[in-house]
């Protein structure tokens, strides 16, 4: 899962809707071994609320998930174990997204959450072509990324739909060179 896919899973994991607040867990006691020692590397490359899930007790992660619906608590589960699965790379690689993300103002990250929805929304066997076209188009230098854009090729192989998902993406999460 890298790249779109990596930050889409972010966002809907993070970001969308807004599971229950829990305050951050309680330090363990002075004298007590804390079980997730082995957790602060991991928290460096983890985004704000996987990293805040990662501090719960299960009791408390229990209480959260008990208190959303329980279709919604089934995709949280999964994205969960999904990011679990990632290698350390790949986490590190979404922690920056998701900071990144973070910064941006909130009309922005409203703007970013639509256009998530909108590739989500694409038919499922369109979604890896169309994420592919993303990562190159990212890569490549602002005046490259609208040649690509403008060409007969691109206009040929996705729908003016798609067209207009990749220019909005690219504009709002193209490398800027």
């Amino acid at each position: 899962m890298a790249g779109l896919g990596a930050l889409l899973a972010g966002v809907a994991v993070c970001e969308e809707p807004r599971p229950p607040k829990v305050p951050p867990a309680k330090a363990p006691a002075k004298g007590k071994a804390n079980a997730k020692e082995g957790t602060r590397a991991e928290s460096k490359e983890t985004p704000g609320p996987l990293a805040r899930w990662n501090r719960m007790t299960p009791e408390e992660r229990r209480e959260a998930l008990s208190k959303l619906p329980p279709e919604r608590r089934r995709e949280l589960q999964q994205k969960l174990q999904e990011f679990r699965d990632l290698p350390p790379d790949q986490k590190q690689q979404l922690g920056e997204r998701y900071r990144a993300f973070s910064q941006l103002p909130p009309e922005q990250q409203n703007h970013a959450r639509e256009l998530f929805r909108q590739f989500n929304s694409l038919p499922e066997d369109r979604r890896p072509i169309v994420k592919q076209e993303y990562e190159q188009l990212r890569s490549m230098p602002e005046s490259e990324r609208n040649a690509r854009m403008n060409s007969e090729a691109f206009r040929s192989r996705y729908t003016p739909a798609e067209q207009q998902l990749l220019r909005d993406l690219s504009q709002t999460f193209g490398n800027p060179r």
